[in-house]
């Protein structure tokens, strides 16, 4: 054998033996189909919202007659979460999860495929990413941090007597604890009382809510699937009770909520589609994609919800 055929066969033996990662721009280069799994952890209408807009996006970019979505739900079912992600990650060129426990479920079983995430509050304490502006990792996305601040100030301006303010949240969720304690900070600064109760489940809401609102004259809530899954119970006995809820999404506040300010969810599903739709352009990796947060937060009142509290929807400002 001639010495080039030689050289030639060991760089085809050595291509061959080198390990194969995950080129962002190979699914864009082919006219192959770019598959997408999504994995939504809850049913509720917020990841609804974001899972609608993120969905809707990729289907109406250039790059639309290529994309096929593969939904999965975990249905609020942590056991379920890990065989859904294997499936996902292994069927699919790209990820993207909605809530923090889908989040962690993909990237503990994927760690070169790109994640996209969002409805996760804080990517850094979650353990999914290095920091905000440098991921470092395979996921990237947007966070639906609160402006918790103004939220709670939206309670006091509106609600000057208020004197004992009620959480409540799911204590399995890191991303409600991290905003439940920062609102109880801020509270107890602005000279409330902060009264906590912590459910593990949607059955415990009804037992634990009820004895809680006897004792607060305002309920501050925080971004939390199990409440939200829950929040038609949830904001019928806010109202059956006479106390105000400031707080949560948009699209919960919407459904059954007194008040909040925040970003649109289904727009975070628009900036978080327009962020791959990015990669898919430049074939950029994740790890190097800034973490987005929010760019549109508004008040949002429900006013049949301001009725039943005989309140004038307008007032609240």
């Amino acid at each position: 054998m001639k010495k080039n055929n030689i050289v030639k066969c060991l760089a085809a033996l050595a291509l061959l033996a080198s390990p194969l990662t995950f080129n962002p721009s190979k699914v864009q280069a082919a006219e192959d189909p770019i598959k997408v799994g999504i994995l939504q952890y809850v049913d509720h209408d917020a990841l609804n919202a974001v899972n609608k807009g993120f969905v809707e996006t990729l289907e109406a970019s250039e790059y639309g007659d290529r994309i096929e979505i593969d939904q999965t739900n975990a249905n609020g079912d942590q056991a379920t979460l890990q065989s859904i992600s294997e499936k996902l990650a292994r069927d699919n060129d790209y990820l993207f999860a909605i809530a923090t426990p889908a989040a962690q479920a993909l990237a503990t079983v994927e760690s070169e495929k790109p994640i996209f995430i969002a409805a996760v509050t804080d990517p850094v304490a979650a353990g999914l990413a290095d920091s905000m502006e440098n991921p470092g990792r395979n996921v990237t996305g947007t966070s639906d941090q609160a402006p918790i601040d103004e939220q709670v100030d939206l309670l006091v301006r509106n609600f000057p007597d208020t004197k004992t303010v009620g959480l409540i949240y799911n204590s399995s969720e890191t991303n409600s604890k991290i905003q439940a304690d920062q609102a109880v900070e801020l509270l107890e600064k602005a000279g409330l009382k902060a009264q906590v109760a912590t459910v593990t489940g949607t059955n415990d809401i009804a037992q634990v809510l009820n004895p809680l609102l006897d004792q607060v004259d305002a309920m501050f809530m925080v971004t939390d699937n199990t409440i939200d899954s829950a929040i038609t119970l949830v904001g019928d006995s806010a109202k059956e009770a006479g106390i105000p809820t400031i707080g949560s999404s948009d699209s919960v506040v919407r459904t059954n909520g007194l008040a909040t300010i925040s970003n649109s969810y289904e727009d975070y599903g628009v900036q978080t589609a327009k962020m791959l739709i990015k990669m898919l352009d430049e074939g950029l990796k994740p790890g190097d994609m800034p973490i987005e947060l929010g760019d549109a937060y508004e008040i949002v009142v429900n006013e049949d919800f301001a009725k039943a509290l005989n309140l004038d929807p307008a007032s609240i400002k």
